[in-house]
């Protein structure tokens, strides 16, 4: 063994067993961090107000309604609202797939939100191309002093009867433990 593979040894025993020693795991007769009076130890508690941090989102909140029925080859209308206390938001609508659907002409793709604190509403116009679930998305940007804070949606739309999910492979039956599952058997082939 080098020298360097045994200092590195020894602090990381000291890692390992010399910092959780420094701790202060002794409380005071009020539950509180502290000395310890008839050698009590302190445990963490969770308060009310304890709350996880959670995912960070944007500050910017997005709502939107469809209006009437889609019907493939006519515009839909749907009410868009984009609300943030933070100042102007800068709103950019975009469709993936342009076979499924379009922007009406003349539909604005961007637009800047002044004042989006009480909520405005921003109508979008686009125009199916074909019967069943198609997707507009909306993106939200704020500017910030760590960059941009982006809140984005897909907006389901559902035109004509075509069925909301497509049909289920297979054949539903119960496990022998009561579990519902999907079968679906192989098929043999010559």
């Amino acid at each position: 063994m080098t020298y360097h593979n045994s200092t590195f040894f020894a602090a990381l025993a000291f890692i390992v067993f010399g910092l959780p020693a420094c701790q202060d795991n002794t409380a005071s007769s009020d539950g509180t961090p502290g000395n310890a009076e008839n050698g009590e130890v302190a445990h963490p508690v969770a308060t009310s107000s304890s709350t996880s941090p959670g995912k960070p989102t944007a500050p910017i909140d997005i709502s939107y309604e469809v209006i009437g029925n889609a019907i493939v080859g006519s515009p839909v209308s749907i009410n868009i609202v984009v609300t943030s206390d933070r100042g102007p938001v800068n709103v950019q609508y975009s469709i993936v797939d342009n076979s499924a659907l379009m922007f009406q002409t003349g539909q604005v793709e961007r637009r800047d939100v002044l004042d989006a604190s009480s909520g405005s509403v921003q109508q979008l116009r686009v125009i199916p191309q074909r019967e069943g679930r198609v997707y507009v998305n909306v993106s939200a940007e704020i500017p910030s002093v760590d960059g941009l804070n982006i809140r984005s949606m897909s907006i389901p739309i559902q035109v004509g009867s075509a069925p909301d999910e497509p049909a289920a492979n297979g054949e539903t039956v119960e496990g022998p433990d009561g579990e519902t599952v999907n079968s679906m058997p192989a098929r043999e082939s010559n």
